[in-house]
């Protein structure tokens, strides 16, 4: 989601700027505009159609805005507007903190390009190596030729442009350089025209005068005129702007030669005096300055989103040191460690949630179930206690298995020389009898008899022994059988010895 964002910050002496653009399809459209001046008093404005917020203060004074003070700069200045820039953030540092010089270098190879851009930076850097930050960018480039910008700053100057968003937690993605943003928006006014020296000027209400030299549509030298003193532009002045403008020319002359007339464009917001420039464009032998208004160019800020939005190829402007970039990746790890763990925590607490809801759920279930058994379970209980007296009574009505008829079978099934000491009747429980007899054979024919007599369930021995008679007489065997009367009826002893 944050590639359909871009947004160009431009930090300038006395306040600072910025553009929000958002992908549509296949352009990129201005979302919305801003800007906030430094310094102790506040106030809000919305400008642009994305309702952006914006700080409005009365213009600083010349004096006071001809040079970068960083003690501005500060995380608490940046703070209020922070929300407003979305996505991918470049940060443009100020022309006096930049040293942009144009090369055309034979080649259109990345690597050599780069390489070529190396040499020649560490010829032009005026900082100790260890202090000097640098940028490379193709401007134009074909297999055999290249026309590569160059930019040279200091170290801390990079630093300090991005500590309000190190200190807020949200590093930029690149850092560029203010002639560069300016001249996405400033090569518009050059026309289709390939050829022909331009002096294109862009005044402020600062004072502050900052220069290209094109030819054509081509730049060949950035720069910056002497700020205006208060008073307005002098004598003293002009001879010193055309002096700083000519020294530029001889890049243009020296490239392309003379050619025609010499062509002057002024930017400037409207209500800014530029009178300066019919004097400067006399001095320099250009025709009479094209005036333009500042509010009909692209800003500043809005060229450096755009071209973070479409960078250039194969090499484009950033000087964000690589400590930035390893800081980002951490915290976009640390980012997606806490994402991961966030929906860990979650997707654990949701499971949770549905086992402590499943359980809940049960345990209801079961106590509606006890509750439901407990609501029928006295009328079970009777139910059963009826039951049960009414198998009594059918028991005890039956009168297929009472004790006669047990004693009836008993008697048909009785063999000769079989006696019975005990007759023991269980009603619906079992029938108990006790005897002796002259020969096992008889108590088997006799326990035969009562289980086909098909009254009894089940007919076992207890078992059978032997006594010797009496006197010497014949020996006697004694035997127990118990038949298994059906029903569970109370148990009524009776017995015939």
């Amino acid at each position: 989601m944050a590639n359909a964002w871009a947004t160009g910050v431009c930090v300038r002496p006395d306040g600072l700027e910025w553009t929000v653009l958002r992908r549509a399809k296949e352009s990129w459209d201005v979302h919305s505009r801003g800007s906030a001046a430094f310094g102790p008093a506040e106030g809000q404005a919305a400008e642009g159609d994305g309702g952006a917020t914006a700080a409005t203060l009365p213009p600083p004074e010349p004096v006071d805005s001809a040079h970068m003070d960083w003690g501005k700069w500060t995380a608490e200045a940046l703070r209020p507007h922070l929300k407003a820039m979305r996505g991918r953030i470049s940060v443009v540092l100020p022309m006096d903190q930049a040293l942009v010089r144009l090369e055309t270098f034979p080649s259109g190879d990345a690597e050599e390009l780069y390489g070529m851009a190396g040499l020649q930076t560490d010829k032009l850097s005026p900082f100790p190596e260890e202090e000097t930050a640098t940028g490379v960018e193709t401007l134009e480039c074909t297999e055999a030729e290249s026309l590569v910008a160059l930019a040279i700053v200091r170290a801390d100057a990079v630093e300090k442009a991005g500590a309000p968003f190190l200190e807020l937690g949200s590093l930029p993605d690149a850092v560029d350089v203010e002639p560069l943003a300016w001249w996405w928006g400033a090569r518009k006014l050059l026309g289709d025209s390939p050829r022909g020296g331009r002096i294109v000027l862009r005044a402020e209400a600062s004072g502050r005068i900052a220069m290209a030299v094109a030819h054509g549509a081509r730049p060949i030298a950035f720069g910056a005129l002497p700020p205006l003193p208060p008073e307005g532009a002098d004598g003293e002045w002009l001879e010193e702007a055309a002096e700083e403008v000519s020294y530029a020319l001889t890049s243009l002359e020296s490239a392309w030669g003379a050619e025609g007339a010499l062509k002057m464009s002024v930017v400037a917001p409207e209500g800014v005096d530029v009178s300066w420039a019919a004097g400067l464009a006399k001095a320099l032998g250009a025709s009479a300055p094209e005036t333009v208004k500042a509010e009909e160019v692209p800003s500043v800020s809005e060229g450096a989103a755009r071209r973070l939005a479409e960078p250039a190829e194969p090499l484009w402007m950033d000087l964000a040191p690589a400590a930035w970039r390893e800081e980002d990746e951490r915290r976009r790890g640390n980012r997606v460690l806490m994402g991961a763990a966030t929906v860990f925590v979650a997707l654990w607490l949701l499971a949770l949630g549905v086992f402590f809801t499943m359980l809940n759920v049960r345990r209801a279930r079961l106590s509606d179930l006890e509750a439901k058994v407990e609501a029928v379970e006295k009328p079970a209980a009777e139910v059963r206690r009826l039951r049960a007296k009414v198998m009594d009574f059918a028991a005890y009505a039956d009168r297929s298995r009472s004790a006669l008829e047990c004693l009836r079978a008993m008697s048909e099934a009785l063999p000769p020389g079989v006696e019975l000491n005990s007759f023991i009747y269980r009603k619906g429980t079992s029938l108990t009898l006790r005897g002796e007899a002259d020969d096992s054979e008889r108590i088997y024919a006799f326990t035969r008899g009562l289980d086909e007599s098909g009254l009894f369930d089940d007919v076992k021995s207890d078992g059978i022994s032997m006594k010797p008679g009496a006197g010497g007489g014949a020996a006697k065997y004694t035997f127990g059988i118990t038949a298994a009367l059906p029903g569970n009826g109370d148990e009524t002893e009776g017995g015939a010895p």
